[in-house]
């Protein structure tokens, strides 16, 4: 019977790594979006979990953890599967329809209540054939590395992604006056300050960036206001804004207008004030950290 727990738990914490290394992208939006960690942080924790749940379940399967550690790990998984089961998950659809509802809510609440009774069970087990403590460190190090390496080779972070970005414009000589007035026909009021985003709704990386502007929002409405910029049609636009989750206002100006300000690279980003550009970022640039700073998720 213990051995078939055992089994049990390690295939559920198994198939939970998997998923989150296949899937790596999704998990981390849904972090974000519950609140739970920031842009800057979530990367790191979700490859962290992934590591944490992979050595559990070998080390169940090859008997190389203490009884003293085995619960409080169990434990800890427990608390990874409460946090996507009470997490915004009812509002989001990203993890599960990236794992193929694998974790749906019902799937995840089974598995806390069992691994949290397999844990409760462990303590009060005795662990009498265990490996030295100098064994069981080597092994779990070695497991560390065999899914820590692949990890980060096929879900990489880029250090691009954390640094700090000066991009102060000291000479703004952008013409902000039609898109403020098409504002004003749109019915959006501008504020003093306010951040534009140039996206193109075919361009991939607007996608992704329009993905990470909804997700924050959620997560934190933040105080600058924001204002989506497309060229093309209404149909286009609307179809982008409801495929990525990004409900903000937004304005629609000419090709020609928008390659102009845009400086012909989208996605673009301009925080303005008073119809003077301030900040200007690229989709490289406008990265974790900046993401952060604008929706003040620290």
């Amino acid at each position: 019977m213990n051995f078939l727990s055992k089994t049990v738990a390690a295939a559920i914490l198994l198939a939970s790594s998997i998923t989150k290394l296949i899937f790596i992208e999704p998990f981390e939006f849904s972090l974000v979006e519950a609140s739970i960690f920031n842009w800057e942080i979530a990367p790191l924790a979700i490859r962290g979990i992934v590591v944490i749940e992979f050595i559990l379940a070998i080390s169940l399967l090859i008997k190389s953890v203490h009884n003293k550690v085995l619960s409080p790990s169990i434990l800890l998984i427990s608390s990874f599967y409460l946090i996507d089961f009470f997490g915004k998950s009812s509002d989001t659809v990203y993890v599960n329809d990236y794992s193929l509802c694998l974790f749906s809510k019902w799937v995840t609440l089974g598995g806390i209540i069992y691994l949290t009774l397999f844990a409760v069970i462990q303590l009060k087990r005795s662990n009498k054939n265990s490996l030295s403590r100098l064994k069981n460190m080597t092994i779990n190090s070695c497991l560390a590395l065999i899914i820590g390496i692949p990890l980060f080779i096929i879900n990489p972070i880029y250090i691009d992604d954390f640094q700090k970005h000066t991009t102060s414009i000291d000479n703004p000589n952008l013409n902000w006056e039609n898109v403020y007035k098409t504002c004003f026909d749109s019915g959006i009021t501008v504020e003093p300050e306010v951040f534009f985003a140039f996206l193109s709704t075919s361009c991939y990386y607007c996608n992704r960036a329009a993905i990470k502007l909804g997700v924050s929002n959620r997560a934190k409405s933040n105080s600058t206001q924001i204002v989506l910029v497309f060229p093309g049609n209404r149909k286009d636009t609307e179809a982008f804004i409801e495929k990525n989750r990004c409900n903000f206002p937004y304005i629609r100006i000419s090709k020609d207008e928008f390659r102009k300000i845009s400086g012909n690279q989208f996605p673009a980003f301009f925080r303005v004030k008073n119809q003077r550009e301030v900040n200007y970022y690229t989709g490289r640039t406008f990265n974790y950290r900046e993401l952060d700073k604008l929706f003040q998720l620290y």
